[in-house]
């Protein structure tokens, strides 16, 4: 009788491994190849570009990227990602003045783009477009600062504030810029401002259709300390009968004026009046009340005393002969 020896017919560790890792492998390229015949969707980026004749710009700017999504076998797909990394729209003006693009225009253009027929163009995130040219222009605009500004105690703005450069050049559609009579910049705030400061201030972000010269100022904020000072400002009478004599004939005004204008302020720049239009005579109470009339714009905090002046009407006497 022939006798088997099963240790003839043993496989080495090794040989094992071997075999279950080429059987992995068959198994994963049969999956492969079955998860690649499958259909997918996925997005796609379009860059869209349009060409102006040299002049002219256009009226309202398109996209500068549409989304798309297709629907394809995992083969195409995998192929189109490979061979047509970006996909491009790009369209000649010369010689037109518009340009309607409709939404089955843009698909058809977008799909002789792909890498296969098969491939289907299930959506596109842009509806039709109309592209019209118009005459581009130029003008230039004073810049305008949006701040909120907080000062430290006994401080305040030494205007104006300055800024470099004060102006900026808009160019794109006249229809477009000409609905502006300044650029503004972004927002800033800042609080308890003691000493001269100096910004880099980014220019509000201008629309798709307008180009401006900078986009930055340097804003330079001046800061400078507020001192009291006072003055006696001559009391005007208005509406005065004969005869009239006040008491007191000046006001004292004390206010807060910033350093820069300490010297140069004085009591011509301030009215201080009493007005006898509505007052009796026979009025039981003879005072009346003052009123500052005129002040400069830059002060602060005034206070002025007395709040009323009396009056007294002197009668003539006439003797007899």
């Amino acid at each position: 009788m022939l006798k088997i020896n099963r240790r003839n017919f043993r496989l080495a560790p090794k040989e094992d491994r071997a075999i279950l890792l080429v059987c992995i492998g068959i198994a994963l390229v049969f999956w492969l190849l079955v998860k690649l015949s499958q259909t997918y969707k996925a997005e796609k980026d379009v860059s869209f570009k349009v060409q102006t004749p040299s002049g002219k710009v256009l009226a309202k700017q398109p996209p500068k990227k549409l989304t798309i999504a297709v629907e394809g076998t995992g083969w195409d797909l995998l192929f189109d990602f490979f061979t047509k990394r970006e996909l491009l729209l790009s369209y000649d003006m010369s010689g037109m003045e518009s340009l309607n693009l409709s939404r089955g225009q843009i698909r058809s253009d977008i799909k002789q783009q792909l890498y296969s027929d098969d491939i289907n163009i299930i959506d596109v995130n842009q509806d039709a477009l109309a592209l019209v040219l118009e005459e581009e222009d130029q003008v230039t605009l004073p810049v305008r600062l949006r701040a909120q500004l907080g000062f430290a105690v006994e401080h305040q703005l030494l205007p104006p504030v300055q800024l470099s450069p004060d102006s900026v050049t808009l160019s794109g559609p006249k229809s477009v810029i000409a609905s502006y009579t300044s650029w503004p910049t972004d927002s800033v705030s800042q609080t308890g401002l003691d000493k001269t400061q100096v910004w880099s201030i980014a220019l509000k972000p201008a629309p798709p259709e307008v180009t401006l010269s900078t986009r930055q100022v340097e804003a330079t904020i001046r800061v400078e300390p507020v001192t009291e000072k006072s003055v006696y400002v001559p009391l005007v009478v208005k509406n005065a009968p004969d005869s009239l004599r006040i008491f007191p004939d000046k006001v004292t005004l004390t206010f807060k004026v910033g350093l820069s204008r300490y010297d140069s302020v004085s009591y011509r720049d301030f009215t201080a009046e009493m007005d006898m239009k509505s007052i009796s005579p026979n009025a039981a109470s003879n005072t009346v009340p003052i009123v500052i009339t005129q002040q400069p714009g830059y002060i602060k905090s005034l206070y002025y005393r007395p709040k009323a002046a009396k009056y007294f009407i002197v009668e003539s006497v006439t003797e007899e002969e």
